[in-house]
């Protein structure tokens, strides 16, 4: 019987996403991004053979080519050998700009590593996450980072803050929609949204006013695509949040650093909208044995 890991793949957030430009048919960025204590559950077992199968046991509008499947068919075309059943259970909600696609393809990753050590056999762990999603070699880690550039640059920070979140979902845009209405809005291809230095500069200090510097250069696309993102804006800041969207949405997440004012707002949302509340994790794939 082969060996099976189970593991929990955490979701992302943006703190911040600045838009630098342009390489190839790939927009660059600059963002701050922190792991969030939502995740999805991935199991991986070996296989017999050389098939990799690959089941979403809650959602089964997700197609044959997700990243799971390519993480897992491109550490094999590297190091050859029998296949894997793969389980994914999502808990990290679709469509919302939180990395689950990105989760997933990370956990293979890692199993695949704990399995079978894969730089000992020449694989380049950041160059194949890169390779599996721009996200990725982010989630493989997690934690809070400044991630720059395709997602190849990152600078890994110690998280010194409390850091909560209340997200509500405001539809859904495909990510693709999204910058393409970007670029329509601004043909340089490039906007700051906030000041990442000295986002960072606050976050290595431990300073609670971080998340004032909150932005995300692909809210005002998102909110001319959906309607509800201005709505939903609103509503989060009269309940003393400081709001920004995370990746290019459709979640809103409404951010706090004192679990109080997370308490009332949470208590002035019951009954007026759907919502889930975050905090902060510290790691991006967390693995057992079974």
């Amino acid at each position: 019987m082969g060996r099976k890991l189970a593991l929990k793949a955490f979701a992302k957030a943006n703190l911040s996403l600045d838009i630098t430009g342009k390489t190839g048919n790939m927009h660059t960025i600059d963002s701050v991004m922190v792991t969030l204590d939502c995740f999805d559950s991935v199991t991986v077992s070996e296989r017999d053979d050389k098939d990799i199968n690959v089941v979403f046991t809650n959602d089964a509008s997700i197609g044959a080519d997700n990243t799971a499947y390519r993480a897992a068919r491109a550490v094999q075309d590297r190091i050859g050998g029998n296949g894997w059943d793969i389980t994914v259970e999502k808990g990290i909600p679709v469509a919302a700009g939180l990395g689950g696609s990105s989760a997933d393809g990370a956990a293979v990753l890692r199993a695949l590593d704990v399995l079978y050590k894969l730089p000992e056999r020449g694989v380049n762990m950041r160059a194949l996450a890169l390779e599996i999603g721009s996200d990725v070699p982010f989630m493989l880690t997690g934690g809070i980072a400044r991630v720059r550039g395709t997602g190849d640059d990152l600078f890994f920070m110690e998280n010194k803050l409390n850091i909560f979140a209340v997200g509500i979902m405001c539809g859904e845009a495909s990510t693709k929609r999204v910058y393409e209405k970007f670029d329509e809005m601004y043909p340089q291809c490039a906007l700051s949204a906030t000041d990442n230095d000295k986002l960072c500069e606050l976050i290595l200090d431990g300073d609670s006013k971080a998340i004032e510097l909150a932005g995300n250069a692909l809210y005002a696309p998102a909110a001319a695509l959906l309607p509800d993102v201005e709505k939903k804006a609103a509503l989060l800041k009269s309940a003393g949040a400081i709001v920004n969207l995370t990746g290019s949405g459709g979640m809103l997440l409404g951010l706090f650093n004192d679990v109080g004012k997370l308490a009332e707002c949470v208590n002035r949302l019951r009954g007026v909208a759907d919502f889930k509340v975050f905090t902060t994790a510290k790691t991006g794939v967390l693995h057992s044995w079974l």
